[in-house]
């Protein structure tokens, strides 16, 4: 098991190279808010431990192993300061340092779900590219076998796979009422002449509005 503070300081390093160059002990020390003493200690041990190459008087840079759980951890980061940002309405430093506390407990499987429910997004709120995740599968490819609910047959079972809309509101409101990746819908009925549809979710029956059906995206029936 990888520590948070060994994930930290990866991470750290990541950022501060990402667009090349090393990440110097005064910058590493800045950035942790820690004394550069305490840095160099830590990146001896990282060094020793095969995450980074260190080289004293210059800086840091990862290593294979080093650079595999900095871009997990950067991806987690992003990904969370974005649905702090955009779900929470939480800005600025608090939303970084919420980020900081979350990124080290955040499971694979959350972080998948919540990567689906915000539909794939490639930037954080700074702008940073948000690392690709580790699955051996594209974007394009774990959104491919889904549609919008809309198309969800009367009697059919279905599973959230994520939700589409540039609209906060819209989103909260879905997701307070319990429609978040994985959860199972049943479509009861499909009301005619564009009347909603009713689903059930956890035993509880449901009317969505036909125009907010395409906002919810399922899995396709198999």
């Amino acid at each position: 098991m990888v520590s948070p503070n060994t994930e930290q300081y990866l991470k750290v390093i990541y950022v501060l190279t990402e667009d090349g160059g090393v990440a110097k002990t005064s910058e590493i020390a800045s950035a942790m808010n820690v004394t550069p003493a305490s840095v160099t200690e830590m990146l001896h041990k990282l060094s020793d431990q095969g995450y980074i190459a260190h080289e004293p008087y210059r800086g840091a840079t990862l290593r294979p192993r080093g650079r595999r759980i900095a871009c997990r951890m950067a991806r987690r980061h992003r990904l969370l300061e974005r649905f702090l940002n955009d779900y929470v309405g939480i800005k600025g430093r608090e939303r970084h340092e919420q980020a900081c506390k979350m990124e080290h407990v955040l499971t694979d499987e959350v972080e998948q779900n919540l990567c689906r429910i915000m539909n794939h997004p490639t930037e954080c709120p700074h702008g940073r590219q948000i690392p690709r995740c580790g699955r051996p599968i594209s974007c394009e490819k774990c959104t491919g076998n889904d549609m919008p609910l809309t198309n969800v047959k009367e009697g059919q079972k279905v599973v959230v796979s994520h939700l589409v809309s540039r609209s906060h509101d819209e989103l909260c409101s879905m997701l307070a009422m319990g429609f978040v990746p994985g959860a199972e819908v049943k479509v009861e009925k499909r009301v005619p002449m564009g009347g909603p549809i009713i689903v059930s979710l956890k035993g509880v029956k449901i009317a969505i509005a036909r125009d907010r059906t395409d906002i919810l995206h399922v899995m396709k029936p198999t």
